[in-house]
């Protein structure tokens, strides 16, 4: 009787055990569930809850030419660009005369040669003292033209012309819908046509007379250029002249904003290979740059050039999340 239990005492407690195991495994699928449920919801909440980042090496950020920079103030300018080309000031030019008629008999000079002020340039025999003078440099500067030999008659046509390269300025062009726009003591950038050369001057005038040919006003902007400038009289350039100019807190190069998802953002240093995409509000806008008034301070360093890569690997990313 001990060892034997009739199939009627036997079923009840084979029911209770089977309930009793079904409700575990329940108990513990539903534990499971919203473990993996509320794992998701973080997850969702990471990503939704702060300013998407992207990973790029050092090495890599360096060979892409990212520029970086460091947030603060500058100038939001409105510019106007007139092309033209560089010549010599007007008293940085000078046509050398003989100033008595006769034979040349020495030419000491030639195209391209320093010359300093009270030089000879060439001697000339007086046809009526039958003296011989010398022809000086009246100015220092570059022999630009030479237009004697030994043997020749002085004439009224100069013998040699020289200037002073260090003494430039830019002839710029002003249409007619721009004049008013344009008046003396205003800020230009000249740039040569490459794009890289550039230097700082100021109008110093603009000529009342239109042009007969191309019916423009010339605005005149003189600067001086260093002896290895690559600016050369006679070179194509464009200028860039300031109508108006502000200064803001924090400036950015308008390159610098780009927008993600519909929402202006600038891409902000956050460690040395990490780039977190920043919601940004913009105030006023210039030509070349804007500002920035919520969402990057002063200091911050930020992708100023080439941010448009840092954009295409985060795009990378979000197409690898959702695949």
């Amino acid at each position: 009787m001990r060892k034997l239990m009739t199939r009627k005492a036997l079923m009840p407690a084979m029911a209770a055990l089977i309930l009793s195991l079904s409700a575990c495994n329940v108990g513990e699928g539903a534990g499971e569930g919203a473990h993996a449920e509320g794992e998701a919801h973080e997850e969702e909440v990471h990503e939704e809850g702060g300013p998407e980042r992207v990973t790029i090496t050092v090495e890599a950020a360096a060979a892409s030419g990212l520029v970086i920079a460091e947030a603060g103030s500058g100038a939001i300018q409105e510019t106007l660009e007139l092309t033209g080309r560089i010549v010599l000031q007007p008293s940085a030019r000078a046509d050398v005369h003989a100033p008595y008629a006769g034979p040349v008999r020495a030419v000491l000079r030639n195209v391209g040669d320093m010359v300093q002020r009270g030089q000879v340039l060439a001697r000339v025999e007086s046809a009526e003292s039958l003296q011989t003078y010398a022809i000086v440099a009246p100015i220092s500067g570059v022999v630009l033209d030479r237009q004697t030999n030994v043997g020749d008659v002085t004439a009224e046509e100069p013998l040699f012309v020289v200037g002073d390269l260090s003494r430039l300025q830019a002839e710029l062009n002003v249409v007619t819908r721009d004049i008013g726009r344009v008046a003396s003591g205003q800020n230009v950038g000249i740039t040569g046509l490459d794009g890289r050369t550039g230097m700082q001057a100021r109008i110093d005038s603009v000529l009342p007379t239109a042009d007969a040919r191309n019916q423009t006003l010339i605005a005149r902007a003189p600067f001086s250029a260093a002896a290895n400038s690559p600016i050369r009289p006679g070179m194509a350039v464009r200028g860039a002249v300031v109508l108006a100019e502000e200064q803001a807190a924090v400036v950015v190069p308008a390159d610098a904003v780009q927008t993600v998802e519909g929402e202006q953002v600038v891409f902000v240093r956050v460690a040395a290979d990490t780039y977190e995409a920043r919601p940004v509000t913009i105030g006023r806008t210039g030509d070349a740059t804007v500002e920035i008034i919520a969402g990057l301070a002063a200091g911050e360093s930020y992708v100023a050039e080439n941010a448009f890569l840092v954009k295409a690997e985060l795009g990378k990313g979000e197409a690898g999340h959702d695949h």
